[in-house]
């Protein structure tokens, strides 16, 4: 017996699938690449910068090779949960949106607040003093756990509308 899956289903898997992928990437930055460049601010920044400055061929650019390509399928995706999951059950609906407003929250949030603000900081906080390049290193790595988190339960309340 073949399986016939509508629209909704397939976005919704996707949108799981594409979160996860964010999420394991954006956990592996937060763990792994973060404490790089945010131990000790600003001089741990001033270092990194340089350090990319002198040594390009080591730089760590996951900005320009994937997040610049996978936020914004999230967002669509999110998008694209929302808008199919128009005629399904209010249960079931519940957590679609719930799972998409995030998930779009933390794409907002990051073009609008993290981006802009990684720039500069990728750029050993050019244009700042030391004092306030330790605050924003400290906000960012502060905030930057609070989207994980919104992240991971965007995921989990995507995986909850998968079980209709």
């Amino acid at each position: 017996m073949r399986q016939r899956f509508s629209i909704a289903e397939i976005c919704l898997w996707l949108f799981v699938i594409v979160l996860g992928i964010e999420i394991g990437a954006g956990l592996y930055e937060t763990l792994v690449v973060l404490p790089l460049w945010t131990l000790a601010p600003p001089d741990s920044v001033v270092a990194y910068h340089q350090h990319n400055i002198s040594y390009p061929q080591f730089a760590l650019n996951a900005g320009g090779r994937f997040w610049m390509f996978c936020t914004p399928l999230t967002g669509l995706m999110s998008i694209a949960v929302l808008l199919s999951g128009f005629r399904t059950t209010t249960e079931h609906r519940k957590w679609r949106i719930t799972a998409a407003v995030l998930a779009l929250v933390v794409v907002i949030s990051t073009f609008a607040w993290f981006v802009p603000n990684i720039i500069i900081l990728g750029r050993g906080g050019a244009g700042l003093n030391g004092e306030q390049i330790a605050s924003l290193t400290n906000w960012w790595v502060r905030l930057n756990w609070v989207r994980v988190v919104f992240y991971l339960t965007a995921w989990l309340a995507g995986l909850r509308a998968m079980r209709k």
